[in-house]
């Protein structure tokens, strides 16, 4: 998982995307729990991307933190803060998909 978040990480936008795709597929494709660092790790980088402008890579970030909440466990409510204000920000994008991936 390290290496698809370091994807994600990237400067530039179309790695990004890619990196975001990935994810989603691995946490949708995944069978077991994420540990409590996987899901810090995971939380760290959506904070992130979530403010990129890129309505794509928001919204995948999105996706991929609601396929982390069935594998996270009790481990995302220790973020449950940070979360709240980053995705909150993105119920008022101008893209309606983003806006429903918000919610």
């Amino acid at each position: 998982m390290e290496e698809t978040l370091e994807l994600v990480r990237a400067k530039d936008t179309k790695e990004r995307m890619a990196g975001v795709e990935r994810l989603h597929q691995l946490l949708e494709a995944s069978r077991r729990s994420m540990s409590s660092s996987e899901v810090t790790s995971l939380v760290d980088v959506c904070s992130d991307v979530l403010k990129d402008n890129n309505f794509r890579v928001s919204q995948g970030a999105l996706q991929a933190l609601a396929l982390a909440t069935v594998l996270s466990g009790e481990h995302l409510k220790l973020h449950f803060n940070t979360l709240v204000h980053v995705v909150v920000e993105r119920l008022g994008d101008a893209k309606q998909l983003v806006r429903d991936a918000s919610r």
